[in-house]
Formats: structure tokens, sequence, C-alpha cells
């Protein structure tokens, strides 16, 4: 019979994610946690009793839970062309790498909202047979979109309400934890106009109640208002982007606070994927390449800053977010999740605790995975990543992983893969 584990730190985030647990200790049996405790309420035979991890003078949280990504995506400028031109055992092995960056840099739970069926449901099990290192993962697999929609080139194609339905079900039974779906059209796809919906509202709701008779939450991205419209008039469990684009092109955000008024009473989440919008600000200010804007965009009045004002208008009006970076889209790379967090602070308001919290316990409960994972409680997986400094005093410690233990088990220590 194997000992327990202890891991000890400086700081270890309290229950609520809301403050410190000065000189704690996280009791864990197995992949279970069962108790966390002082320090000096250990036993005097600690060393003799448990395998004990002294991680020293750092910040332990729970593992972050990141609710957007792409895992055979590149992260670079030519995302679009490599995963039109790739064979797919090169893209196997490019979501293989960036699964593994993913969790080493603390993401221990995460959430594809589309890839190719063929890899996605693969990986998964690669991961789960303990074939490759990653986090646990819910998995969307291909997005549903419209004939040369957003994403048609790694999504299913589907024009009809039937087309739709049946597309929601042919991705449950190939185990879909997840349905995605294009409402808009995106900047990724050049035949997408990220202007103008791809679904009625109609089409959008049969799919709402097919995936909720098969016990699945169903997520959409929207960048254009009347999308957001069609998405909160349908009962999408969660908005992905949200932005509040005009038809035309010529003209500011079109943004509905009545729409948002009825987003909240429904309950309905929001990615706002602002993570993913700082780093790009990031790399402009750096003198970095960028990919070139949609060309329904490119002439556009509305600057980042709009859109900025908008999320944050939402939140003033109590919209709920999840943190998702968008992982594999231009300029967001697998290891960077803790950008969420971050532009959480400097763009929307939130205290830095408030920012940790989604980063875990929030995003945790919106996917529904709460009961498992997202705080350092008894009973719950013993998923952790400890972070240099103190992230509740700077908030870019959120990205300076030294340690991650997902299930209990180390798979970083000291700043160094053990995977």
């Amino acid at each position: 019979m194997s000992k327990k584990s202890v891991f000890t730190a400086a700081r270890v985030a309290n229950a609520d994610v809301t403050g410190w647990l000065p000189d704690h200790a996280v009791v864990v049996d197995g992949d279970r946690i069962e108790s966390v405790i002082p320090v000096d309420g250990l036993p005097s035979d600690v060393v003799d009793q448990y395998e004990v991890h002294d991680l020293g003078d750092v910040s332990l949280i729970p593992g972050l839970v990141d609710a957007h990504a792409h895992m055979h995506c590149s992260a670079t400028l030519e995302a679009y062309e490599l995963v039109t031109t790739e064979s797919l055992e090169m893209l196997a092995i490019r979501s293989a790498m960036n699964i593994r960056d993913a969790l080493l840099s603390g993401v221990t739970t995460l959430r594809d909202i589309g890839s190719k069926n063929e890899i996605a449901f693969q990986v998964r099990n690669a991961v789960r047979a303990g074939h490759i290192p990653g986090p646990r993962m819910l998995l969307a697999g291909t997005p549903i979109t419209t004939t040369a929609g957003h994403c048609w080139f790694f999504g299913t194609e589907a024009d009809t309400e039937a087309e739709v339905v049946q597309a929601v079900r042919q991705q449950k039974k190939l185990g879909a934890d997840v349905i995605k779906m294009m409402a808009t059209g995106g900047m990724f796809t050049p035949s997408a106009n990220p202007r103008t919906p791809q679904y009625p509202a109609s089409t959008l709701r049969a799919a709402v109640v097919e995936a909720e008779r098969l016990e699945m939450q169903i997520v959409a991205h929207t960048l254009a208002a009347q999308g957001v419209r069609n998405c909160v008039e349908a009962g999408i469990h969660h908005l992905i982007h949200a932005r509040w684009y005009h038809p035309d092109v010529t003209q500011p955000l079109d943004f509905d606070p009545e729409t948002v008024k009825k987003l909240v009473d429904n309950g309905q989440w929001v990615d706002p994927t602002f993570g993913h919008h700082l780093i790009g600000v990031e790399r402009r200010a750096a003198g970095l390449p960028m990919k070139p804007p949609h060309p329904a965009v490119a002439a556009s009045p509305v600057t980042e800053e709009d859109n900025i004002e908008t999320a944050v208008k939402m939140k003033e009006m109590r919209v709920r977010f999840t943190t998702g970076l968008d992982m594999g889209m231009a300029t967001a790379p697998f290891a960077r999740s803790g950008s969420n967090a971050r532009a959480f602070v400097l763009n929307l308001g939130y205290t830095e605790w408030e920012a940790i919290a989604a980063s875990t316990r929030g995003t945790a409960g919106a996917i529904r995975v709460g009961d498992d994972v997202g705080t350092l409680e008894p009973g719950k997986i013993a998923d952790m990543v400890s972070l240099e400094g103190d992230p509740s005093q700077d908030i870019a410690n959120m990205e300076r992983s030294v340690d991650v233990i997902q299930s209990g088990k180390l798979v970083k220590l000291g700043g160094a893969a053990l995977v």
C-alpha cells in the first residue's frame, strides 16, 4: 500500500479561492484531497507516514481550468494554412505537444471546443490511458458550421435544422462532452463574414434542445450583434467572444443592453477571450508581426478599446465570464492560460482574487466539473499548481508555474517537467 502524500507551501488558497492559508499542507490520498491543514498540525513523524513534498515559498492554488482550446492548431500566424494542409498524423503530434504545454503551465482541466474528430477523441483516449501527458479534457470534437462557414475545414457542415440536429447526435455518438456551433462567421476563415449570423435563432434553439436531451452543454462562437441576440434567444449555454459587430462595416458596435439583461436573467455564460486579446496587444507593442484582420473588419471604425468597453458594461450588468484563451488560434499559445487572469484584472476591472477564482472555481462550475475540481477541499481531485510569488499582489504570476500536481501526482517540480 503506497503512502499518502503531503504538499506544503508558504501560501495555499482557501476553499473559496478568496485568500491565503499561510504555511498550510494539502494531504492527498490517492488522487483525492483528504484534508488541508496547518503545517504545524501535521504529525511529528510525518516523513515516516507520508510522502512529503515541501514546495517552499510558492503560492499553491487549484489547477487552472481553461474552457477554450483547439488542440491541433499551431498558435502561429500560419495556423489556417497548417490546419488545411497538414496530415492527420502531423496534427496529432502537434496536439500531443500542445496539451503537454498546457498541463505544464498549470492547466489541469481543458475544454477543447473545436478540433477534428479524428484527432480530438484519439488524443483524449491516449491521455486517459496514460500514453501521453495532458490535462483532463472535455471535448466538442468538430464544431458545427454552415457550408463554407467559420472553421468549415475542421467542422461538420450542416445547413438545415434537421442537419444540425443530426450533427449534434453524431458528436454525442463519437463521445463529445459538449457541442460547439458557429453562430456567426469568424476572423479565422476567409469565406465566413464575422459580422453576419450563420444560423437563425430557431436553428440554434433546435440544437440546444437536442444537446440538453443528450445531457450536454452547447456553446456558440458569435462576433456579430445579431449573433449574440440569436444565441440569447436560443438559450445557448456559453457565448464565445460575444462581440457586437454591426453588419455594416462603417458602423460602430451595435451594443444591446436589453439582450445583455436577458442573457443574465437566463443564467448564460460568456467566454470573452480577452487573454488572447491581451497577448496580441503586447505582441503588437513589441513590434512583432500580427495576422492581418479579416476583410470584413479591416476598415472598421471599431477599436479594441471599444470591444473592451462593451465587455466592461456586460460585467457591470452582472454577466458571468469564463476563462478561455482560445488556445491554438494565432498568438494564443497553450502555455499562456494565465493571461486570462491578467486580462480580467487589466481590462475588465476584476480584483486579483476574483481573477484567480474565475480561472479555477468559477470556470470549473461553469463547465459542470466543479464537484471534482476548481478548489482545494477534501474530496476534490488533487489538481494543483504552485506559482512564483503572490498572484494576489501581482497577477502576472499566474503565468509563472513552478510545480504542477495532477490527480495527486507531480508532473512538474521546481520548474522542471517530469513528464
